[in-house]
């Protein structure tokens, strides 16, 4: 069975660190960047509340299952200096995920590294699908597709 779950990774991009911590800080511009986004309510500087679809492929033998909505909870919980903190709790086909995400900012020449650190925690019912999905490479799909939908709108 799949527990907590621990994935991480960079990137760059070509602008300046503060540019970088602006945008990710500014979770009403930053959330409209995911990838498959449903819609989304901005709570409060801090908190969003947004719904996305994942593709989760046609190796799940159930085809309800194959594309789930996730209702979530996006919070920024912290910044220091850096290095950013978000907390995502939520449901996903019926199950409660939880994930940690840190991102951390760097300079390099002239734009910056962005490195990330999530911790997921899923529910009983997404570990189960674990047996006929590849969660590593789920995660990493998502990932992937997140982090160029950041970059886009970093880029504009």
């Amino acid at each position: 069975m799949v527990g907590e779950l621990h994935y991480n990774g960079s990137f760059t991009v070509s602008k300046a660190p503060n540019e970088v911590l602006s945008f990710i800080t500014d979770l009403s511009r930053a959330i409209a960047c995911v990838p498959n986004m449903v819609n989304y309510e901005v709570l409060s500087k801090d908190r969003v509340r947004a719904r996305f679809r994942v593709d989760l492929g046609n190796e799940v033998p159930i085809a309800e299952l194959r594309r789930i909505t996730a209702d979530t909870i996006v919070e920024l919980i912290g910044q220091s200096g850096n290095e950013v903190r978000y907390r995502v709790d939520g449901r996903a086909a019926g199950s409660a995920i939880s994930i940690l995400l840190t991102i951390k900012v760097s300079g390099l020449g002239n734009g910056s590294q962005i490195d990330w650190d999530a911790v997921a925690n899923l529910g009983r019912l997404l570990q189960l699908m674990g047996r006929f999905v590849n969660i590593d490479s789920l995660i990493k799909r998502i990932s992937e597709d997140t982090i160029r939908g950041f970059i886009e709108c970093l880029l504009r």
